[in-house]
Formats: C-alpha cells, sequence, structure tokens
C-alpha cells in the first residue's frame, strides 16, 4: 500500500541492458534444443533440475554484473537472486482458436498477485538466448513494444508491470492498434523473424532497502510459492483434451484478464489509498474523503504537464480521482438539492456540469 503517494506518480518499472556472455548462451541454446522441446505448447525447466554443468552456465549468466548494476541503479535496492523461480523458457506459438493455458501468454497480464506488498519488490529478468524476433513483448503500460534478442536482458516488476506477448507474423491487427507505441529493444528487427525456437531465461531477483530485509525474504517467500502453484495449475491444464481441463483453463484466462484490467483502468495502489481516505473521512468528517480525492487530483493533474499527457498510469489517476469526486457532488445534489421548489436553475447548472465532466474525460484518454 501507498507505493507512490498523491504526490508521486507511478514510474517506469521496465529496465534494459545487455549481456555478451555469447558462448555460454549458446551453449544454453544448444542444451535446450538438444531436448526437443515440443512445437505446438510451451516447453520450461527449472534451473534447480537443470544438470550441473547447465544450470552453472545459467547461475554465471544470472550473476552478470551487468544485470545486477542495471537493478541496482535503477532501484538503489539490495539485490537478491531467487533461484526457486528461475527457469528456461521456450515460447509457444500463438493459437487464438484454442484455449489452453499457453493463452494467458498472449493475453494481457500481471505475472504475480502481490502488487500492494510493501517495501520491496520481485524483478522477473527475461534474457534472449537467440535472435527470434517473431515473439514481441508488449509493456502496455508505458507503452512500448520490446524485441528481446540474443544477449537482450529486459527486467520488469514481477507483481506489478501489465504486459503481453504476441507474434509479428500474427500481429497485423496489433501493429496497427500499437503504432504510435515507442521503440524496441535489440537488433533483431533488422535481419526479420528467425524462424524455430524462441528460447529465453527467466530470472528472478528480489530487490529492497537494507532495512528491510525480512520484507524481501517474505517477498521471496510468497513468490516462490505462488510461481510454483501457478505453474502446476498451468502444467495441468496445458492439456485440454477433457472437457473440465478447458473450462478451467478458460477461467484462468478471465481471471487473469480481470485482474490485469483492475490495474489498467483503475490500480490497484488508487482503490488502496481511496479505501484510506474513505475510512479516515468516516472517522472523522466526510469532506475528507471529498475533498482528499480533489486534492489528489490535482496534485497528479500538476505532474500531468511537463509529461505532454502521455503517461497512461498517470492519466487513469486522474480520471480515477476525478470521478470518485464527481459520484459524491452528483450524491449531494441528488439527496439535498433535487427536489428543492425551484430548483430549474439548479438542474441547469448539472447538466452543464455533467457535459463538461464527460469532455472533460474523453480528453484524457
Amino acid at each position: 500500500m501507498f507505493i507512490y503517494l498523491p504526490y508521486k506518480h507511478q514510474k517506469n518499472r521496465v529496465y534494459k541492458c545487455k549481456v555478451s556472455n555469447y558462448i555460454d548462451i549458446d551453449r544454453l541454446r544448444d542444451w535446450v534444443i538438444s531436448q526437443n522441446p515440443a512445437k505446438d505448447n510451451s516447453s520450461h525447466w527449472w534451473y534447480s533440475e537443470l544438470p550441473a554443468d547447465i544450470s552453472l552456465l545459467y547461475s554465471k549468466i544470472a550473476r552478470n554484473q551487468n544485470i545486477l548494476d542495471m537493478l541496482v541503479k535503477n532501484t538503489k535496492c539490495n539485490v537478491d537472486i531467487i533461484n526457486d523461480m528461475n527457469e528456461i523458457y521456450v515460447s509457444a506459438p500463438q493459437k487464438d482458436s484454442h484455449t489452453t493455458s499457453d493463452k494467458i501468454f498472449y493475453t494481457k497480464h500481471i505475472d504475480g498477485p502481490y502488487y500492494l506488498f510493501p517495501f520491496a519488490s520481485c524483478y522477473r529478468v527475461i534474457l534472449g538466448l537467440d535472435d527470434n524476433s517473431n515473439v514481441i513483448t508488449c509493456f502496455n503500460m508505458i507503452p512500448e513494444d520490446t524485441t528481446v534478442a540474443k544477449g537482450d536482458a529486459v527486467a520488469f516488476d514481477f507483481h506489478r508491470e501489465c504486459h503481453y506477448i504476441y507474434n509479428k507474423s500474427a500481429g497485423a491487427a496489433h501493429t496497427a492498434h500499437t503504432a504510435g507505441t515507442a521503440g524496441t529493444a535489440g537488433t533483431a528487427g533488422t535481419a526479420g523473424a528467425i524462424e524455430g525456437h524462441r528460447v529465453v531465461l527467466k530470472i528472478h531477483y528480489c530487490v529492497y532497502p537494507w532495512w528491510a530485509y525480512y520484507f524481501g525474504k517474505t517477498l521471496s517467500r510468497l513468490s516462490i510459492h505462488y510461481n510454483r502453484n501457478f505453474r502446476n495449475l498451468f502444467l495441468y491444464t496445458l492439456d485440454t483434451d477433457e472437457k473440465y481441463k478447458k473450462y478451467l483453463a478458460y477461467f484462468m484466462i478471465i481471471t487473469t484478464q480481470i485482474f490485469h484490467n483492475i490495474e489498467y483502468y483503475i490500480g490497484y495502489n488508487n482503490i488502496s489509498f481511496a479505501c484510506f481516505l474513505y475510512y479516515i473521512g468516516y472517522m472523522t468528517h466526510y469532506n475528507v474523503f471529498l475533498l482528499g480525492c480533489l486534492a489528489v487530483h490535482y496534485l497528479r493533474k500538476t505532474t500531468l504537464a511537463p509529461e505532454n499527457c502521455k503517461h497512461i498510469a498517470l492519466k487513469r489517476d486522474i480520471r480515477f480521482y476525478y470521478v470518485i469526486y464527481s459520484l459524491q457532488i452528483y450524491y449531494i445534489y441528488y439527496r439535498y438539492l433535487l427536489f428543492l421548489p425551484n430548483s430549474y436553475y439548479t438542474n441547469s447548472l448539472l447538466i452543464i456540469y455533467i457535459l463538461n465532466d464527460m469532455k472533460y474525460l474523453y480528453d484524457l484518454r
């Protein structure tokens, strides 16, 4: 709770760097291909289950100084590797017509559920083992499309960052929709899409201030248990020949979309802060909630001007607090003014106010 206080808007939590251990990267990918990964579904290997020589290569890359420096520079925190979450991952093809758990990766989602956990974050680093440029990772809150080529490392907050992947070859409609998104990482685009498997390392780190050691360790354990349990459910619903598994996979996809949409359109931090304001208002005076929402709205809005209205999370916050404030104003009007005698002028002003609200919110799209 209170990850971003009213005077601080949500910042970019996606970081990038380059890893140049190409010999180790090639050896890892050669081992993966030698395991004959499936062509129709995704494939996964836990770090703890890798052969000794392969796990040593993985550990060497996970401790690469460029990755650690990237996290320390951007978070100003201690960094611990979470080996029990680390894995090698081979992407599945995009299958719009099939309802399996693999479709979750192509659905807008947030990887973990602990958005409001205080003082610590779990970061997932995607590191490319090849130059397959067909699979694009989209961070839709920034927004930015990223191609993870060989040696590219992209880090994002496991429990807080909205994202999804899509295939360039199957994404003509998506390209038109996201034509205005910013930049790509890597150099694979110049070479064109490379056929075959897209193999990446998923490396995980817990970052926390030195004084929040136990918060960091607690989040690490929670993240490990969630990731393991979710992966077991994922594998269970990967084959949907049985009807109940298909329904379970569909339920997973729907709940994933809902969890994402709450963050994308409302914001979990906004919900928690609004509840806090409501509680304080309930314990003291209602105006604390009413004027508090208005104050947060304007604090956010003063930040919007230099951003030139391009920050999706910032515009979301402005809309949220303004809508909460306006709904309270409408309720006060309905309760105290609507049925007063000679309320013609008051009703006319209300209509003008509603129209202005609609225009204001429309301009914030």
